[in-house]
């Protein structure tokens, strides 16, 4: 009888702990999601449970998708880190020499627009001047870019919460630049409802990541100006 209520109790805390490292994605399965910007597409497919497939520049790549057991700057979703290789088209030239993935998926939560916008500015400059970054009214992001020299596609979907709710009017959104399409009536899930401590976590760690990511520019630029103004007076 012991035994039998011992198995019992292991089986509810492993349930337990389960349920408290549910990731929280943004599509549900079915859901394809196409996103255009400057004449690059990128296409992100969801399958059974966590599965995803990436489809851009002509190939087609099935990520090795895990899920996340803590937050990560926020997002408690799925990711890549770039683990698996092998596209389903095997031709290089048709690939463009890209062979593996870093990708991610998840829902992001705040409770102050001005710091989504910071947000948003610095999702864009993290991909680049070669990226691509694009939003919805209603907060679907959709960023990507590739990286030859690491044989690297670099894709990132992410749905903005605001008070456990979608955002309705975001600046600089262009619904037309992301369409979602699934037989389902509801293709995407809804925004998890998290604690204030959530939000005041996520947001010390962005900024204190930013922090040093501005720190590191301003160290790099201050070294160039340095470089320069030594060689202008030789």
């Amino acid at each position: 009888m012991q035994s039998k209520t011992w198995l019992l109790a292991l089986l509810v805390v492993t349930q337990l702990s389960f349920a408290q490292v549910r990731p929280e994605l943004v599509m549900r399965e079915g859901t394809r999601i196409e996103a255009r910007h400057d004449g690059s597409t990128i296409t992100v497919t969801a399958g059974k449970g966590i599965d995803r497939i990436y489809e851009s520049g002509g190939c087609e790549l099935k990520s090795n998708m895990n899920a996340r057991t803590s937050r990560w700057f926020g997002s408690l979703g799925i990711y890549d880190p770039a683990g698996s290789v092998g596209w389903s088209l095997f031709t290089p030239a048709a690939c463009n020499g890209i062979s593996r993935t870093v990708v991610g998926e998840g829902q992001i939560h705040f409770d102050d627009i001005q710091f989504v916008y910071e947000w948003i500015r610095r999702q864009q400059r993290g991909y680049g001047k070669t990226g691509n970054t694009v939003w919805t009214n209603d907060g679907l992001l959709v960023a990507w870019n590739t990286v030859p020299g690491r044989v690297q596609l670099n894709t990132d979907v992410f749905q903005i919460c605001i008070n456990g709710k979608r955002p309705k009017n975001l600046e600089g959104a262009t619904d037309s630049a992301v369409k979602v399409a699934s037989s389902s009536v509801r293709p995407l899930h809804e925004c998890v409802l998290v604690g204030k401590d959530v939000i005041e976590q996520s947001r010390k760690q962005m900024e204190d990541d930013w922090k040093k990511v501005d720190g590191w520019i301003s160290e790099s630029k201050a070294r160039r100006e340095r470089v320069e103004k030594a060689a202008n007076s030789n």
